[in-house]
């Protein structure tokens, strides 16, 4: 991490506010190769300029999966772990408050689809998007609802969706204010959206390992605020838990006021060296390796004794309360 701010013009501008002002976070992708990642001096928010690659559509349906996962489709013990989080995201939303059988959803970038197949088994009406093969095999595996694609081709009805999701996503568009207000107009007015993205602050990532040409934008609990604001959400809660961001947004009549970013950027920037100097000094550093080690062979043993990709969604959610709860709502 520089020590000295390099200050730049951005050939893209920034999202939030248009400005081109911005000044240089890092130079490299955690592989190694030339990635710059700018932060603007106006909003805080970080974001690769230029873009690493052409064609974004190609890339995500074609690409991304080998480059990040290296794997065409999910392995099992990809499935046990997906089908936890998406039980986490259940409860972290609100669970048995916010999800009601009957609602219509939408969950774009789908990935494997577990997501999809859970809100079906609480008796939501539940689609998805996804472009890559992941969505192939979630329609195969679990007979879901997926559009094979990118969601601006998806025939979908505006206006007539009670819950947008959004996991792991938004860092990977070029465009997330434009993106989030296109993909809200699927939303009935009251309706809401929840995002989850990496939380570029958080302390318990090396710094050089938070570069990847994938992600496209690094948000803190401001910058993805103020994005939603852009685009016509309006916050209903937004935590920072490890390692990500959790917003639940609304879509509301009239325009959001965008909160105030005047001096953000500082913020950031110190948050971040703040970040950087700490992550040699806190023991979660050292008992991470071990943790996921053993969390791993967890994963691959039950997942393998199962052996087929919806019985182990369904062991998952059969024995999950707050599963139980929305069914018997």
């Amino acid at each position: 991490m520089a020590s000295e701010t390099e200050l730049v013009q951005s050939e893209r501008p920034c999202p939030i506010t248009g400005s081109h002002d911005c000044e240089v976070v890092a130079k490299k992708a955690r592989e190694g190769h030339a990635l710059r990642n700018l932060r603007s001096r106006e909003s805080g928010l970080i974001f690769v300029d230029p873009l690493p690659v052409d064609d974004l559509a190609k890339y995500y349906k074609e690409d991304y999966r080998s480059d990040y996962k290296s794997v065409k489709q999910p392995k099992l013990k990809h499935i046990y772990r997906a089908g936890g989080v998406a039980l986490h995201r259940l409860k972290h939303g609100g669970g048995a408050s916010a999800i009601k059988p009957g609602m219509r959803t939408l969950d774009i970038g789908a990935g494997g689809g577990e997501w999809v197949y859970l809100l079906d088994q609480v008796g939501c009406e539940s689609r998805g998007v996804e472009p890559s093969n992941y969505g192939s095999f979630a329609k195969d595996s679990y007979d879901v609802d997926v559009f094979l694609g990118m969601y601006q081709d998806a025939n979908l009805e505006k206006g007539s969706f009670d819950l947008v999701t959004l996991f792991q996503v938004l860092e990977h568009l070029a465009d997330p204010v434009e993106d989030l207000r296109a993909m809200a107009e699927y939303l009935k007015v009251g309706g809401r959206f929840w995002v989850e993205v990496p939380d570029i602050l958080f302390g318990g990532m090396h710094f050089n390992h938070k570069w990847h040409d994938g992600h496209l934008h690094g948000f803190d609990a401001l910058t993805l605020e103020a994005v939603a604001a852009k685009a016509g959400l309006k916050k209903v809660k937004l935590d920072v838990l490890p390692g990500n961001l959790f917003g639940v947004f609304e879509k509301v009549e009239g325009e959001i006021e965008v909160p105030a970013l005047n001096g953000h950027a500082d913020s950031s920037r110190s948050a971040m060296e703040a970040a950087n100097k700490g992550y040699w000094k806190c023991a979660n550093t050292y008992t991470k390796v071990p943790r996921r080690l053993v969390e791993r062979i967890r994963e691959l043993s039950v997942s393998k004794k199962i052996g087929e990709p919806r019985a182990i969604l369904d062991h998952l959610i059969g024995k999950d309360e707050v599963v139980g709860s929305i069914r018997e709502a």
